[in-house]
């Protein structure tokens, strides 16, 4: 870890890049993070710096998560500083979006039940959601404010690339060197749209890249040349998936309030998968999610308008909508653009997914598999017992990612034991991400699509 001097020079830094306003909202935050740093680092505190008062969000005194939730938060410091970030909304997100929701708040039994029907329909209105739960509308928009507020929670959208004429692909890959890595994350950052995400290990040298590019035989072509010329610049070794099917469950059967954590029964990790599958089918909660599929007609309009389809916030505001379509040189009113979106959601063209901080979760880890199909869908169906799990079907087995509870840290090595001990399953591989980073916004791509066509027309070298 860095020094503390260090530390504080990082804290200056990204407050002189504020505005007075976004100073006084962020100084106390970003105190209590370099206390807790220090802390963890067993650097002994004044008195006047262990009564520094805690943020609403964030409580130096409060040592959960130990060195690994120090070092994660010292990493999200950097990047703050490294690219200039300027607004306070998102360095408060970027900085508490792990911690300390996971330790310190709590959901009630209402909230459980809010997030247990938004699962079984995220696109519910407000008052028949109030008519489930036995409360206002009033009330749920409250709740909904405050799952907001305490933990990251909003409504995305995830669209089925091959409806688009797209391809889902994934390079997972160790790199030469913690430089290597760092130069890889700035590449990837200032690329086009065809880079949808790059993260890291925690080691800083394991990690991923997700990648949407068009499903047309020049585009192939030029994905290999980048894939060649990314292993000689920045990768050691590196192996490729494509995803063809998305899954997702959210579940708070095992949930208790009271302690603000899930209990699981050490039986259900130890068992083997099959057996635990045959004896549990019928609790199981089911994973919602679609398997890609063939493509369909679109426009400019259709594409742009998936992305959003399902999304909670500004994205689910009308004049957004249109404001996004003008500057592409779209001109719909209101009622096109709901019209749009009614035929979008009976093509199937996207589907909605809860995402949020889990309460008692500090840690994301990925388990990608090499399996057959029936054992892929066997452990889709024993994944579904976690709270929270997103699953993608690939054409080698599956990759599912999960958020670890923080009082049992050994629940990842144990469900990789018993994934790798599963008869059908020939490989497990583990990624315990301490960061995530969308490298452009995706939708940028829509002016490369040929309407009258119905083909992507993408520039040499473009990918």
């Amino acid at each position: 870890m860095e020094s503390d001097e260090s530390l504080v020079a990082i804290e200056q830094r990204i407050l002189s890049r504020l505005t007075a306003q976004d100073q006084n909202q962020l100084s106390n935050l970003l105190r209590n993070i370099i206390l807790f740093i220090r802390a963890v680092k067993g650097e002994p505190l004044i008195a006047e710096e262990k009564s520094y008062p805690a943020h609403p969000l964030f409580d130096h005194s409060k040592h959960f998560g130990g060195r690994e939730a120090a070092e994660t938060l010292q990493y999200r410091l950097s990047l703050i500083d490294r690219y200039e970030v300027t607004s306070a909304q998102y360095i408060e997100k970027i900085l508490t979006l792990d911690y300390p929701a996971a330790y310190t708040k709590k959901l009630t039994k209402r909230t459980a039940l809010i997030l247990r029907e938004l699962h079984e329909d995220p696109s519910i209105p407000k008052y028949k959601l109030a008519k489930k739960v036995g409360t206002t509308s009033r009330v749920i928009t409250t709740e909904l404010k405050k799952l907001q507020h305490e933990f990251a929670f909003q409504i995305i959208t995830s669209t089925d690339p091959q409806k688009f004429r797209l391809v889902s692909q994934g390079i997972f890959f160790r790199s030469k060197s913690t430089q290597h890595s760092e130069q890889l994350e700035d590449y990837c950052r200032n690329q086009q749209g065809f880079h949808r995400l790059f993260q890291l290990d925690r080691d800083m040298i394991r990690g991923g890249i997700a990648f949407r590019y068009p499903d047309q035989p020049e585009c192939h072509r030029m994905f290999e040349e980048k894939v060649r010329w990314l292993r000689d610049e920045f990768l050691d070794e590196y192996y490729l998936i494509r995803t063809n099917g998305f899954y997702y469950s959210l579940s708070f059967s095992m949930y208790d309030p009271e302690t603000n954590s899930f209990s699981f029964d050490p039986e259900i990790i130890s068992e083997a998968l099959t057996s635990y599958i045959k004896q549990q089918r019928v609790t199981l909660p089911e994973m919602k999610g679609i398997d890609y599929s063939k493509p369909i007609r679109f426009d400019r309009a259709d594409f742009l308008l998936a992305h959003s389809l399902y999304s909670t916030g500004i994205l689910a505001q009308s004049d957004f909508k249109q404001n996004l379509l003008r500057q592409h040189g779209i001109d719909f009113s209101k009622k096109t653009i709901w019209k749009r979106e009614q035929r979008l959601r009976k093509k199937n063209a996207a589907y909605p997914i809860i995402e949020m901080q889990i309460p008692g979760f500090d840690e994301h880890v990925s388990f990608i598999v090499t399996c057959s199909p029936l054992v892929c869908t066997t452990i889709r169906d024993f994944a579904s017992f976690l709270p929270y799990v997103i699953f993608f079907k690939t054409d080698s087995g599956c990759i599912f990612n999960i958020q670890r509870p923080a009082h049992n840290p050994t629940l990842s090595s144990q469900l990789l034991h018993s994934i790798h001990n599963e008869p059908g399953v020939l490989d497990v591989k583990l990624l315990r991400y301490q960061w995530r980073i969308l490298s452009t916004r995706h939708i940028d791509i829509v002016d490369y699509w040929d309407e009258e066509e119905q083909r992507w027309n993408i520039e040499e070298g473009a990918i």
